[in-house]
């Protein structure tokens, strides 16, 4: 790629010799640049620079800058079309953190140093909705979404490099998971609840519907409360979820067991949507715990650990590839994540298995 020198011709007719030297060349995408530099020393002097920088595709002379604030614009814009609603909450929630610890200025001046420095601010970060020290777990969500945005800013030519990315270590912990014992107890205290309200049926009926649906189907909450009555085959038995609503973006079409269609049978009505839900959000949360109380019961979190508890129900029934794809996970690593190690050992009865020394079994029955 090569880059010449110089002299515009209106300009040397009104100056004579003392008409500045300019140089130009053309950008990586084909785009016609110039710069004009001064004495025809300076002149060369730069356009060997440009012509090196060209060769190494490092050149930005000419460039147009962009700001943080312009391509998060951008990239929520872009993201807003081809993710779902979680998704786009997630990445908002990492860049908005990026900008208010580390005020970026340009694109091209963030580095490494720059993601460091978030890691060790948003560990400590002290936010209203948030614990008083955020988790790994917590950190690293957000560095995975700021690796997408960048990896995106490189595709657009917004940065010449992706930063590196160091995330933290977590703490392995076998996951908690709603077992038949606490489902029990939630399912008998559906009755102490009062939304969804102004129902042909009892809001307990509601209650017990979405629990046993969660329980036997493992599927996500986003998706249970966006299945359509068109989308539900009682008869068949069949419930299908369009990609649109599920994170990965793949279909979800199951056999539902006879229970649960019997479940969804009384709460039947005319809503677009099986799981009509007529309030605010927040409060089917606010209710959750409501649940939780009236059951009696306390672990963290809400719906998805009913999602842990089916994969956790079922480790042992079904062929691991076979709940990965019930699941609809993309990894087999990420379906592990939701298995309670402990809890499956001591379900097989691996310790009364296990190898022991004829001296040590002196005494044991």
């Amino acid at each position: 790629m090569n880059a010449w020198l110089f002299q515009d011709s209106r300009q040397k007719k009104r100056l004579g010799a003392k008409c500045p030297w300019s140089v130009g060349w053309f950008d990586a995408n084909g785009k016609k640049k110039s710069k004009r530099v001064g004495v025809k020393s300076y002149a060369e002097k730069f356009r060997k620079k440009v012509e090196a920088e060209l060769s190494l595709g490092l050149c930005t002379f000419g460039n147009k800058r962009t700001t943080w604030g312009d391509f998060r614009r951008e990239f929520e814009a872009t993201v807003a079309a081809t993710r779902s609603a979680g998704t786009l909450k997630e990445y908002r929630r990492a860049l908005e953190a990026f900008q208010r610890l580390i005020s970026p200025g340009y694109m091209d001046t963030i580095g490494t140093s720059d993601i460091d420095r978030f890691i060790a601010k948003r560990k400590s970060d002290r936010q209203a909705g948030e614990s008083d020290e955020l988790s790994p777990a917590s950190v690293n969500a957000n560095l995975r979404s700021l690796k997408v945005a960048f990896r995106k800013a490189k595709k657009w030519g917004m940065v010449n490099d992706v930063p590196d990315f160091e995330f933290l270590r977590e703490p392995e912990r076998d996951p908690y998971f709603i077992d038949d014992a606490t489902f029990t107890a939630l399912y008998d205290a559906c009755d102490s609840m009062v939304r969804p309200s102004e129902r042909h049926y009892p809001a307990g009926d509601w209650w017990r519907a979405i629990l046993a649906f969660a329980y036997l189907t493992g599927w996500r909450i986003g998706e249970i409360l966006d299945l359509r009555r068109a989308d539900l085959d009682l008869e068949s038995g069949i419930a299908t979820v369009d990609a649109e609503s599920t994170k990965g973006r793949r279909t979800a079409r199951v056999e539902l067991h006879p229970t649960v269609v019997e479940h969804l049978r009384a709460i039947v009505e005319f809503s677009p949507f099986v799981f009509d839900w007529p309030h605010h959000e927040r409060t089917l949360w606010i209710d959750f715990a409501a649940l939780k109380a009236a059951a009696g019961v306390e672990f963290p979190g809400a719906f998805h650990r009913l999602r842990f508890g089916f994969a956790n129900a079922n480790v042992d029934n079904l062929d691991a590839d076979l709940l990965q794809k019930l699941m609809r996970h993309q990894a087999a690593s990420t379906t592990r994540r939701y298995i309670n190690a402990a809890e499956r050992m001591k379900r097989a009865g691996t310790a009364a298995k296990l190898h022991v020394p004829a001296v040590l079994r002196t005494g044991i029955a």
